[in-house]
């Protein structure tokens, strides 16, 4: 198992290695905007923390050595998290209630700094497993290797026991999807999120525009605000977001099989090259996001996380009403992290762990973190919850519709490399109008296999 481990280390901080070094490292950046999923994802997580984690570590390891139960003291877990500002607040409320509720449980919350820190400590520390924290936050393809490893903790047999999570079915679909790996349920949701429209409501109402519910019929919009205002219409936060979900909704999925110079990626990206070269649509640029530029009425709309309204808000400031909408097609991504179980935890600490999972995926805790951090809930019982759908939150009114066809994207080995680079090419692109598309995916292409072909 050892040399199993080691060899796995490496390949691990190799990918670790392509990951800090690429260009948008959004887990630097102001906006939890989860648009490039792990590179663009709560950047406040990376402000606002700070602490002793290697002493807590060492002080919980020891903790964790003696026999909780026999003493007659509480179970100790460990869970590794990014969360910061509010969002940490937000998590420390929870886990508060949770051990008031369960005063035989005690939750160890440790910061490890943003994505790219917990990524990175995790990475580190697969070579002494028994290290590794009880349960973690992580995005799913992190895991993929620790898995091939059997450090993770396969939960199917909790949830569906007799102590296990009765309504699992409502965890949303889509959500579903991502966290079920061969039958197995391998995690279970955290902070998650889709992509809505944001637009400018009274310069809808002004033109007399219909919200878009089509790539058609947002292009039609986009051109009708050009013509009216001189401003762009529309705008898209994430470059791969956008590349992803209009190929799945024209049947392509972005996986090691797709031919990324082929005619749909070809037309995905004219679409977008046709409205940057006519100025009806635009990037985010220099801007990083599109709530900047939304805010300031320079755009009329745009495409982003639901994560971003507390952006959204505080940028407007009332200078106009904005509103939200669901994704203007079929489906929409879902994005976000999950929670993991790791196999060195004692079996007191995996029941004990299992509680605490069952009380942050309940229906209850789901609604008080989306209103609390602006996050989705991940049930369908949270999303049409009155408490939640007549808050004062844009998101919460349009939820329900917004996450009917949910997808998540396909997880292999080397994908989180390569949505990085197709957003990099994008940009290049995009950034210039009259670039050949054909010939600069064509150029693209090698590098596009190489990323699955080199994480396996």
């Amino acid at each position: 198992m050892k040399k199993k481990v080691t060899s796995l280390l490496m390949s691990l901080m190799l990918s670790l290695f392509v990951l800090t070094a690429c260009g948008n490292n959004g887990q630097e950046a102001k906006e939890p905007a989860e648009t490039n999923t792990q590179t663009e994802e709560t950047a406040e997580s990376t402000e606002e923390e700070s602490t002793d984690q290697e002493a807590d570590t060492e002080e919980a390891k020891e903790e964790d050595a003696t026999d909780d139960n026999a003493s007659g003291e509480a179970t100790e877990i460990v869970f590794w998290h990014a969360m910061g500002g509010g969002q940490g607040e937000a998590l420390e409320k929870l886990v508060k209630q949770f051990e008031d509720e369960n005063p035989n449980i005690k939750v160890n919350l440790q910061n490890q700094g943003n994505y790219g820190d917990l990524n990175q400590i995790l990475v580190a520390t697969m070579q002494s497993p028994q290290d590794l924290p009880t349960i973690t936050q992580a995005y799913p393809d992190w895991m993929l290797q620790f898995q091939s490893a059997d450090l993770v903790t396969d939960l199917t047999d909790m949830v569906k026991g007799d102590n296990g999570i009765e309504d699992y079915e409502d965890i949303l679909p889509g959500v579903r999807e991502e966290i079920e790996e061969d039958g197995k349920i391998m995690g279970l949701p955290f902070n998650k999120s889709t992509e809505v429209l944001w637009y400018n409501k009274t310069l809808f109402d002004e033109l007399g525009l219909e919200v878009p519910t089509t790539y058609e019929e947002l292009e039609e919009v986009s051109k009708k605000i050009k013509e009216e205002k001189d401003i762009p219409g529309v705008g898209f936060d994430s470059l791969p977001n956008y590349y992803a979900t209009y190929m799945h909704n024209n049947g392509v999925e972005m996986d090691q099989d797709l031919d990324v110079a082929g005619d749909e990626s070809v037309a995905a990206v004219e679409y977008y090259q046709k409205g940057i070269k006519e100025g009806y649509f635009r990037i985010a640029g220099t801007d990083q996001y599109m709530s900047g530029p939304f805010a300031n009425e320079q755009v009329g709309a745009y495409i982003g996380s639901n994560a971003g309204e507390v952006y959204v808000k505080d940028g407007v400031e009332g200078k106009f009403e904005y509103a939200a909408a669901p994704y203007p097609a079929e489906s929409s991504v879902q994005q976000g992290t999950n929670i993991y179980m790791f196999e060195n935890a004692s079996d007191d600490q995996k029941k004990a762990a299992f509680e605490f999972l069952k009380f942050l995926v309940s229906k209850e805790s789901q609604i008080q973190f989306a209103l609390d951090t602006g996050y989705m809930p991940a049930r369908t019982s949270a999303v049409e919850d009155s408490k939640y759908k007549d808050s004062d939150s844009a998101i919460a009114k349009i939820l329900a519709d917004a996450t009917k066809n949910l997808y998540s994207r396909p997880l292999a080995p080397g994908s989180q490399q390569a949505y990085n680079d197709i957003g990099s090419t994008l940009e290049q692109i995009l950034s210039n109008p009259d670039a050949d598309i054909k010939a600069e995916l064509e150029a693209f292409a090698p590098q596009y296999q190489s990323d699955f072909s080199d994480a396996n």
